[in-house]
């Protein structure tokens, strides 16, 4: 497996395909939004086993009613405005999970933004997400509040770049992590 970075709109087409379609896959982010706000994305991080893209994840720049919206649904009493970045689209297909590769995947963007606030929204179910967003510092903020689908609950998570400790941030082993697999 290979680990890339490049920014959505830089990609190749076909890889900017599989991306999108892994992350629509997921079921876990609005479809007709995805190639807007990819194409919109700081970074976007990707395993390729193969031809094949296996897992991605991105630094996303949400729009300010985006970001608006999800701070007043989680009802946090701190001004969004500095949390420009958001981590998101985070998706493993179902063969290679249970291998640290959305971990590794979040700490290499993580690393990269290191200094910037970050958000980050996930399933209140979503244990294992809440697990890789809570060893890289970020803490669930306000209430949980529904979807737009109305079907899910979501956690807002933020990360505060200049509070976190990073003797506290996972540690991986980029090599033994995919020598698992």
């Amino acid at each position: 497996m290979e680990l890339h970075f490049g920014t959505y709109r830089e990609l190749e087409e076909k890889d900017q395909v599989e991306i999108k379609g892994l992350i629509i896959k997921g079921n876990e982010a609005n479809a007709s939004l995805v190639d807007s706000r990819l194409y919109s994305s700081a970074l976007t991080a990707y395993f390729k086993d193969g031809d094949s893209i296996i897992a991605t994840t991105s630094i996303k720049m949400p729009e300010s009613d985006y970001l608006n919206d999800i701070f007043d649904k989680a009802l946090v009493d701190f001004n969004p405005s500095k949390y420009t970045f958001e981590l998101g689209y985070v998706f493993v297909e179902s063969l290679y999970r249970n291998q640290k590769i959305a971990s590794i995947l979040c700490s290499e963007l993580i690393h990269k933004f290191d200094k910037e606030d970050l958000f980050s929204t996930t399933r209140t179910d979503n244990l294992g997400m809440q697990s890789i967003l809570n060893s890289f510092g970020f803490v669930p903020s306000g209430i949980s509040y529904l979807s737009l689908t109305k079907t899910r609950l979501l956690q807002l998570y933020i990360r505060n770049g200049n509070q976190f400790n990073q003797e506290k941030s996972m540690e991986f082993d980029f090599d033994e992590c995919i020598s698992c697999g």
